[in-house]
């Protein structure tokens, strides 16, 4: 009996430890259920305002729903398939990079509170049970994975049908590799090195076996100094593609007006088309940058358009955005000149790979070696390649079959530009920039070390002239100090005149008295003398000033 007693405890607290436990797997659960209705809840309301904005709806609010998902699954990277009047499909594979966001800050938001539910889990004490409440992180991403494509696979299959549908293949593939992705690089921000826990058992001895050398460069400071370089970089090139995109439309006003006027009769046509095209912006851009790279992009199979020259292209669908493509024909000065904007990117990388390569004045870290920057620099330039192949892949894509079955720019030769544009001028200007900057901390070194010296050097007189005593003073008091040592030692001048003054009268005095007196008094007159010149002594002291006593004395 006493045996079942004892034990009813235990597994009291067991019970309590596996209800925790499956608390914190239900949460990260619905976490993912509720960032995938967000994301599909944001898209239905905007389709759902556009088609009660529209004066004439050709259908009802079933299709704007339909709508609302294909865009949803679009987000994440998947195709879509039109029907076309003629009953023959067509792809559309153009990823909208501006509604990418949704989903991913959703995702992003939920993966983190997660994972600060395990962090709160975790044991405070050495000695408590690590395995009480605390859930292991992969637990946790997988329960909220798991939500989230839950509320994917409803939204796909309901977007399967209809006239503009989700292309299945495509979004079974894209949708998890996105929400993966997402999950993924939210653990390792904010796990750091535990986050290597997520990976497999195969990854982790992969990486036990790169050498300790490449190891330290990729694992350290040097490739968060990397990746802040390549993010610079990535920046001033999408920068300088939505300036070119803006310059190509205001140079074709003409064009882009008409089209927009073609396409949108009605003010709330002309909205909506206005919206898809700020939606579209960011794709836009990143075909921009490709052209301010070299390879530039394709408007349809065979054509090119870069800053060499543009070649011929077929009827462009009436888009607002596409108006703004320049006219088949050879390049000229005005075209080739946008390959200054690939050698502001460069520099900014150099910038700021030179800037981590020379740490402050006050820290404790050692400069970097030439090859360890070269190495840095190199790798920066190698992520904004990455980086933007990713983007060219995902902006391009088809807009029907035919002609039309080719839109954007080319992956791999963006990417491959990227990398050779932004390494030909960051490597060298990072060395440059890692000189130049040493250079000039030695100079500034040098520069503190004569002011330092001249310092003691115009000090010293001071100390000679000051007094013993005023050795100890503060430096804020030294014209006080030294002026207190001149008063000090005029009045002990003048009482060592008094004092010899005083000695040599008492002197003849009592040489006068011993001449007048007899021998037997002259004990008695050297007395009374030497009284009176303690008089005078004691007299001195007293109109001596209170802080020159010690001076007199």
């Amino acid at each position: 009996m006493s045996q079942f007693t004892d034990r009813g405890p235990a597994l009291s607290s067991h019970g309590r430890t596996a209800a925790q436990r499956s608390s914190a797997i239900g949460a990260a659960f619905l976490g993912g259920v509720t960032a995938a209705g967000l994301g599909l809840g944001a898209l239905t309301v905007a389709v759902l305002l556009l088609w009660v904005a529209s004066p004439a709806p050709d259908s009802g609010p079933s299709r704007a729903l339909h709508l609302a998902a294909d865009l949803w699954l679009s987000a994440h990277g998947g195709d879509l398939v039109r029907t076309t009047r003629s009953g023959i499909p067509a792809p559309v594979g153009i990823t909208p990079l501006l509604l990418v966001v949704v989903p991913v800050r959703l995702l992003h938001r939920a993966a983190r509170h997660a994972l600060a539910t395990a962090a709160d889990g975790r044991p405070e004490a050495p000695g408590d049970d690590p395995g009480a409440t605390a859930v292991a992180p992969r637990t946790l991403l997988g329960a909220l994975l798991a939500g989230y494509l839950c509320i994917a696979a409803g939204a796909l299959l309901y977007a399967c049908a209809g006239e503009l549908s989700a292309e299945p293949l495509s979004a079974l593939f894209f949708v998890p590799a996105t929400a993966v992705a997402t999950l993924a690089a939210t653990a390792w921000r904010l796990l750091r090195h535990p986050g290597a826990d997520l990976l497999p058992a195969r990854a982790l001895r992969a990486c036990a076996r790169v050498p300790d050398g490449l190891r330290t460069l990729l694992g350290g400071s040097r490739c968060a100094a990397a990746g802040r370089a390549a993010a610079f970089a990535l920046a001033a090139l999408l920068g300088s593609g939505v300036l070119l995109t803006l310059l190509g439309l205001v140079l074709h006003a003409d064009r882009v007006g008409a089209d927009l006027l073609h396409l949108a009769p009605d003010w709330a046509g002309r909205a909506t088309v206005l919206l898809l095209c700020l939606v579209l912006l960011p794709n836009a851009a990143v075909w921009g940058t490709a052209y301010g790279l070299g390879p530039g992009f394709t408007v349809g199979a065979g054509s090119t358009v870069g800053p060499l020259g543009t070649s011929a292209h077929p009827v462009l669908p009436q888009l607002p955005l596409l108006g703004g493509v320049p006219d088949a024909g050879p390049g000229g000065p005005l075209t080739w000149a946008v390959a200054v904007l690939p050698l502001i990117a460069g520099a900014l990388l150099a910038r700021s790979v030179a800037r981590a390569a020379q740490p402050p004045p006050g820290t404790d870290d050692a400069p970097w070696s030439w090859w360890a920057t070269a190495c840095v620099a190199a790798l920066g330039a190698g992520f904004c390649g990455v980086a933007m192949a990713v983007l060219a892949g995902l902006s391009g894509g088809a807009l029907g079959t035919g002609a039309l079955a080719a839109f954007g720019p080319s992956w791999w030769r963006t990417g491959l530009a990227a990398t050779a544009w932004t390494a030909a001028t960051g490597i060298p200007g990072a060395l440059a920039l890692r000189v130049w900057r040493r250079h000039t901390g030695r100079r500034a070194d040098r520069a503190d070390g004569a002011e330092r010296a001249d310092g003691a050097g115009r000090g010293e007189p001071e100390a000679a002239e000051r007094p013993e005593g005023a050795t100890g003073a503060k430096p804020a008091a030294r014209l006080t100090g030294w002026t207190h040592g001149k008063t000090a030692a005029t009045v002990k001048s003048a009482a060592a005149v008094k004092a010899a003054m005083a000695v040599q009268s008492a002197g003849a005095t009592s040489a006068g008295e011993r001449a007048a007196t007899p021998a037997g008094t002259s004990r008695a007159g050297a007395s009374k003398a030497e009284a009176s010149d303690d008089e005078d002594r004691s007299a001195e002291k007293a109109d001596a000033p209170a802080g020159t006593g010690g001076a007199v004395a």
